[in-house]
């Protein structure tokens, strides 16, 4: 059996900023989000983040489930990314991602629930989660911890350490003492549109986390072109994408050095956030 409980919330204009979602629409006062009482694990997030795209600029998400009710007491993952090439015109409708989270939680114990936003302001934000609870873990297995981080990418060819976390700015990089595998990917990428061009993104896993030495992984791609005189660009949304069954050996208590880069022909700045889980 599985129960489902939502947060939603808006969020001030400045990034790097804890948001606790309190809120259910015109539920004002629903009250602390409790677990309940026969659930064993929140086996998953629906999740769904936007800004008012009111800064032609780029930008990332996370969440944080954070209070009693998570039994290792935080599990935070990236939630989605976006930006453009102009501060007016421009429009996102996204359909919410389901986010495999598979941590224990503790019944009749609060679970609080914030987001946040990255990279660079963008305006105003808004946030709606949804958790998934189970009597017994989803088809992912349990996860024994989680790694995020996030940062910007500049220039192209130019491989850059991921090791801020928004309002933590400097989160811990170590895997959990009882992880012996890296098994799924949470990411996103949003990128400013500053230049015509295209390119292809690429996360670097390393470090003496990692038994079979460096990993590089494919995430995606963007590109940008003038539109004709008049006219106002779009905006690129990527909501969080999640890649299963990775199968990376690690070594537990160790660091993971997590990098981004991307390759092509520039198209400005991109804000990357990862969020890599363990069993």
């Amino acid at each position: 059996m599985k129960l489902y409980r939502t947060r939603e919330g808006a969020g001030n204009a400045a990034v790097d900023v804890k948001n606790q979602l309190t809120t259910t629409g015109s539920r004002t006062a629903p009250g602390p989000l409790l677990v309940p009482g026969n659930a064993k694990f929140i086996t998953a997030a629906f999740v769904s983040c936007v800004s008012s795209n009111e800064s032609a600029t780029q930008g990332g998400y996370l969440i944080r489930l954070e209070g009693p009710g998570v039994n290792r007491g935080v599990f935070n993952f990236a939630a989605g990314a976006d930006g453009g090439a102009v501060a007016t015109g421009g429009t996102v409708l996204e359909p919410s991602t389901r986010v495999p989270i598979n941590i224990a939680c503790n019944p009749g114990q609060e679970v609080i629930i914030f987001a946040e936003s990255l990279g660079n302001d963008i305006g105003t934000y808004q946030y709606s989660v949804t958790l998934e609870f189970s009597d017994v873990v989803g088809p992912e297995g349990e996860a024994k911890g989680e790694i995020t981080v996030e940062g910007d990418i500049t220039a192209v060819d130019t491989l850059t350490r991921l090791t801020a976390q928004g309002s933590v700015t400097a989160p811990s990089r170590l895997t959990p003492p009882d992880a012996t595998k890296l098994t799924r990917l949470v990411y996103a990428i949003g990128h400013d549109s500053a230049a015509d061009g295209e390119v292809t993104f690429m996360l670097v896993i390393g470090g003496d986390a990692v038994k079979g030495g460096e990993q590089i992984i494919t995430l995606g791609g963007g590109s940008f072109i003038d539109v004709q005189s008049g006219s106002d660009a779009g905006r690129n949304y990527m909501r969080a994408v999640v890649l299963e069954d990775l199968d990376i050996e690690i070594n537990p208590n160790e660091t993971l050095d997590i990098s981004a880069e991307m390759a092509g022909v520039d198209v400005g700045s991109a804000t990357v956030v990862v969020t890599t889980v363990f069993a």
